[in-house]
């Protein structure tokens, strides 16, 4: 059964003739901005505002700069992402003025404290009230966010604020977060919707282009957009979740397919960040028409049929971390370079705190370790060693992140560098041929040059430890072959996902032979 509906056939050619360039004979008034953050509900950490304070953050006349084509949007990570890919959208449809309110982003980490919240969506609406007149709205958003004491989807509840402030007439746009766990609340509100498309995530350009435009022609009255969902009590499935490797290269090759034919405006699977506490948890299949409900509904049927029967593909083979030490030594891709330990339990790409030290503790309980790069979160011990000299020797104790749970490793180690970066304090601790980046931030050291900033040449390692399920692969593509998944016992294990108690059934923790039964009161839930 492969899903596809008999009454879907591709067209090719068939286009609406747009009506005008703006609205009533002027151009077109969109306002755009982000609020982006994925959480965590096991991570002890509670998020703040100081989080999003970043090098990110970037507000009117400096937004509109960094989201021309020479400008830079996220420094030092990505210079064009959605906000960019909105921008060039609107400057290529033309007679399009772009009005830029905020652009929040923070790493992922633990839910949000209620007052981060409201403060961030305040600043948003204030934005939006000194807009003026407005035609649209565009805003980047994940789509798993967690704040502290609030009883909604936090981007639905920043959803219906700007829809109630804006009003009826002035159509809103969003994309979000291939790992979005989409509910009523944020497609109700919503004139478009466009998700990530690729995993990991190279396509924030793109996806803000189609957002974008698809939003401009709805504005234009060249087309008339047409929602339809699915939601799956699917937590887990589809093995890693490539999007262009097996089983979901599939899915996602005949999502493409259908965006071909001009009746289908956009087609989007979210495959779900499956550590937050949303009662409503699961994937969820969306898809998109020009004015063809029924076409619509059809699609987004045999879109969830198609993710569902994905749902028993197993993930890679996990190891211990004594495994993964055998596994390192004993592979032949560690002669083209160090083999990357993908510690799957405390992923701070997925929101833990990057404070495990297990991987630690093992190393130095070997007679004769490899060298190893292993980045850990600590603040106190960053704070103890920072003013300390550079080539002197102490005797330290590595705790990780405060209320984590982790052993305690005792250390004779080196002062040997410390950069104050884009990712906070660093100080790199040498205990042997083990390489320690403790940092006084949760570490996601996805390019290489982090370790560089520390005197360490990447290529030069045995193992090197990354706190980043897929984003990393795009920057170490030249450098690491043999990538092995190492289980720690962390904020981001699989086994809590698996084990928790959930209000609704979910697979893979309970074994379900269909979805269809189970959608209506997923996508009941606000």
């Amino acid at each position: 059964m492969n899903g596809t509906p008999a009454s879907w056939r591709p067209r090719r050619g068939l286009h609406r003739v747009g009506l005008s360039l703006g609205r009533g004979g002027r151009p077109l008034r969109i306002a755009y901005g982000r609020l982006f953050h994925e959480a965590n509900t096991f991570s002890p950490l509670v998020t703040t505002r100081d989080a999003f304070d970043n090098a990110f953050a970037l507000t009117g006349d400096a937004l509109a700069r960094a989201t021309t084509l020479r400008g830079k949007e996220l420094e030092g990570f990505m210079p064009h992402a959605e906000l960019t890919g909105f921008a060039q959208a609107a400057r290529a449809a033309g007679e399009v003025e772009t009005v830029p309110l905020a652009s929040y982003l923070a790493v992922p980490s633990g839910p949000l404290d209620r007052d981060c919240f409201e403060g961030l969506v305040e600043d948003q609406l204030a934005r939006l009230r000194a807009a003026g007149p407005l035609d649209g709205v565009y805003l980047a958003l994940h789509g798993s966010m967690e704040v502290r004491g609030l009883d909604e989807a936090p981007e639905a509840s920043l959803l219906r604020r700007v829809r109630a402030l804006v009003g009826p007439d002035v159509k809103i746009a969003a994309s979000f977060d291939l790992h979005a766990n989409l509910s009523a609340g944020l497609v109700e509100p919503l004139d478009v919707l466009v998700g990530y498309r690729t995993n990991p995530h190279w396509d924030l350009a793109p996806t803000g282009w189609r957002a974008g435009n698809r939003l401009i022609r709805a504005l234009r009255a060249e087309i008339r957009p047409t929602h339809a969902w699915r939601k799956l009590p699917l937590v887990l499935g589809g093995g890693m979740t490539i999007d262009f490797l097996p089983p979901m290269r599939g899915v996602f090759g005949w999502m493409r397919a259908l965006e071909r034919d001009p009746r289908v405006l956009s087609a989007s699977l979210f495959m779900v960040h499956p550590y937050t506490n949303a009662p409503d948890l699961g994937w969820a299949a969306h898809v998109c028409t020009d004015d063809d409900p029924a076409l619509a509904a059809e699609l987004a049927d045999a879109l969830a049929e198609r993710a569902w029967a994905e749902r028993d593909r197993a993930l890679p083979k996990m190891h211990t971390v004594p495994e993964a030490l055998e596994e390192a030594a004993r592979t032949p891709w560690r002669k083209l370079g160090p083999v990357t330990f993908v510690d799957v339990d405390d992923i701070v790409g997925a929101g833990a705190p990057g404070g495990n030290t297990r991987i630690v503790e093992a190393l130095l309980g070997r007679d004769d370790p490899p060298r190893a790069y292993v980045p850990v979160h600590d603040p106190a011990l960053v704070a103890h060693t920072w003013d300390l000299p550079l080539g002197s020797e102490h005797t330290l104790v590595l705790r990780g992140t405060p209320g984590y749970d982790q052993p305690e490793v005792p250390l004779r180690a080196i002062v040997a560098a410390r950069v104050d970066g884009e990712l906070g304090r660093y100080v790199r601790l040498d205990v042997g041929s083990v390489h320690l980046a403790v940092g006084e931030s949760p570490p996601l050291p996805i390019h290489p040059r982090f370790w560089r900033d520390l005197d360490l040449d990447p290529r030069q390692a045995d193992i090197i430890v990354q706190k980043n399920f897929f984003h990393y692969r795009m920057f170490y593509g030249a450098i690491s072959f043999r990538h092995v998944p190492v289980v720690t016992d962390g904020a981001t294990s699989l086994r809590r996902v698996r084990d928790r108690a959930a209000r609704e059934d979910r697979h893979p923790g309970a074994r379900l032979s269909e979805w269809r039964t189970h959608d209506p009161a997923l996508r009941a839930a606000r």
